[in-house]
């Protein structure tokens, strides 16, 4: 027996301990289960005979005491939900068409973007002027410890070669020495025949093509705000038109019902009428979705994407505007698109005036003060008395005139200013052709205000003509001198006409915003909108 191992008889009793507690484990588990699962794979204790149910774990419902008995029934499936779990946010306060506008105008992410974009380009004016007149100055410490084993040799500047002046030793000596040095520098170029204007010059032309593209951003949004405002007065008369029309044909499909069921009229009539009617309800389906579709667009285009709108069409739809702003032809200088065309052909003229101004050579004034410490003097012996170069004591300065020429330069400029000939022609054509653009909208606008204006003048007309045939047509049908497919097409005319006459009115107002576009100022159009919606309530 080897020392240190346990004797043979405790040995076999740590094994027989170890047996009995690994048996009695399981025991215990079942122990503490229910009776119900302690009774599978053993015989059936005689009480769990009595109630079988207890055999197996109770149901949910079971072993909830608050359920009603109600909820163990199975539940019916549940509806198809088309809405979000997510509460919207809704606009208690109606939009007038010009309040759309204005909102549009102070909220919309993309006139905000580009309000930053321009106040950058004008802040960007300071930072070239600093650049350009600023001088360059550098304050500069430096604490060196190295060897001192010169060569005569001839090698370029590197921070890989530091300069080492003075003499040096008869023999490639590694003791360290300490060179100190501390000073300032100025470096200035206010010669320059023109260069540092001519940047300056270029980061005022980016600053006018910036604002004038945010004028051209501010003006398309605030249409587009206008046009969605339209969209949505013009949807609610087509919902109002459709909901009239939709009476219509319940009415007539109630007289032919009544006809069919006094045998007077074949079961056929009665089919069709209510295939009209089933037609007339999906038409103000159709016309619903699309204004909930119109209020959306109208929230994403002044600023609140989500939120539930309303507005108030009061004197757009109701009343005939005589459209008779902004009569006067247009100042196309004046409009936003025409500036924006011109400040990027301005643009293209300031770099082309940098780049004749970079040929010429540049004069830099330089002046400096410093002062060194060496571990060596000028014979090449140790120092003492400033602490062996650690410190800097000797004082220098220094007033200098640089004159940098990159005369080869010429070439490179020479066809970089080819370039930029042919990037200016190109701005120059973009400019004609926005002008040609605006010539033709003008003229456009003007013929869709006049159509518009003739088309609501008849719009009446032509609803009175339709209610009378459709009436008329209704009246033979009652006496059998007209069928119901008669009936059905009066009834489509008149139902047609109304849905022109219900956007007729908005019409006008969209010819006007079309003029208004072409003059790039929508403030005359917003005024004749809040006189008429005033004078509406």
């Amino acid at each position: 027996m080897t020392y240190g191992s346990p004797p043979p008889n405790k040995l076999g009793f740590l094994i027989i301990v170890l047996t009995v507690l690994l048996l009695s484990r399981p025991l215990v588990v079942m122990a503490q289960q229910p009776p119900a699962l302690r009774g599978l794979g053993e015989p059936a204790a005689p009480e769990s005979l009595e109630h079988p149910e207890k055999l197996f774990p109770p149901s949910p419902a079971e072993s909830n005491p608050v359920a009603s008995p109600e909820s163990t029934q199975p539940l019916p499936p549940s509806p198809l939900m088309l809405k979000s779990g997510v509460k919207s946010t809704v606009r208690k306060e109606p939009f007038t068409l010009s309040g759309a506008v204005r909102y549009a105008e102070q909220n919309y992410p993309a006139i905000l973007r580009a309000r930053t974009q321009t106040a950058a380009a004008r802040e960007n004016i300071k930072v070239q002027k600093l650049n350009e007149y600023m001088p360059d100055g550098l304050i500069q410490y430096q604490e060196v410890m190295a060897s001192h084993n010169k060569l005569t040799q001839i090698l370029y500047g590197s921070p890989v070669f530091p300069a080492n002046p003075g003499p040096g030793f008869e023999n490639v000596n590694m003791q360290p020495r300490f060179y100190s040095g501390v000073g300032f520098s100025v470096d200035w170029a206010p010669i320059d025949f023109g260069l540092h204007k001519a940047r300056i010059n270029l980061a005022k032309a980016q600053y006018n093509q910036a604002n004038a593209q945010y004028g051209v951003t501010r003006l398309d949004m605030k249409i587009a705000a206008a046009s969605a405002f339209l969209d949505v007065v013009e949807a609610e008369q087509q919902v109002l038109a459709a909901d009239e029309n939709m009476k219509s044909f319940e009415e007539f499909s109630k007289v032919v019902e009544a006809q069919v069921k006094a045998e007077l009229k074949p079961g056929a009539d009665a089919a069709l009428a209510a295939a009209q009617l089933a037609n007339a309800r999906n038409q103000k389906f159709r016309a619903q979705y699309a204004l909930e579709v119109a209020k959306a667009n109208l929230a994403n285009a002044v600023g609140l994407g989500g939120v539930e709108i309303s507005v108030i069409d009061k004197g757009i739809a109701s009343l005939k505007e005589e459209a008779n702003t902004q009569r006067a032809p247009p100042v196309f200088e004046e409009v936003p698109i025409l500036q924006a065309a011109k400040a990027s052909l301005l643009t293209a003229i300031a770099q082309r005036k940098v780049l004749s101004r970079e040929f010429y050579p540049v004069f830099h004034w330089l002046g400096g003060v410093q002062n060194r410490g060496a571990g060596l003097n000028t014979k090449g012996r140790n120092t003492s008395h400033d602490v062996f170069g650690v410190f800097p004591t000797v004082p220098n300065y220094q007033i200098a005139l640089i004159i940098n020429w990159n005369f080869l330069d010429w070439w490179r400029l020479h066809a970089e200013k080819k370039v930029q000939n042919l990037r200016i022609a190109a701005q120059k054509q973009d400019y004609d052709l926005v002008l040609q653009n605006l010539k033709t909208e003008d003229v456009r606008s003007r013929a869709q205000v006049r159509a518009a204006l003739a088309i609501a003048e008849n719009m009446p007309v032509q609803v009175a003509s339709a209610e009378m045939a459709a009436q008329q047509a209704r009246a033979r049908y009652a006496v059998g001198l007209a069928s119901v497919a008669q009936v059905a097409e009066a009834n489509q005319v008149l139902a047609q006409s109304r849905m022109q006459l219900a956007v007729a009115n908005v019409a006008i107002w969209r010819a006007m915003l079309a003029v208004a576009s072409v003059h790039g100022d929508l403030e005359p159009f917003l005024a004749e909108a809040d006189r008429v919606q005033r004078s509406a309530q």
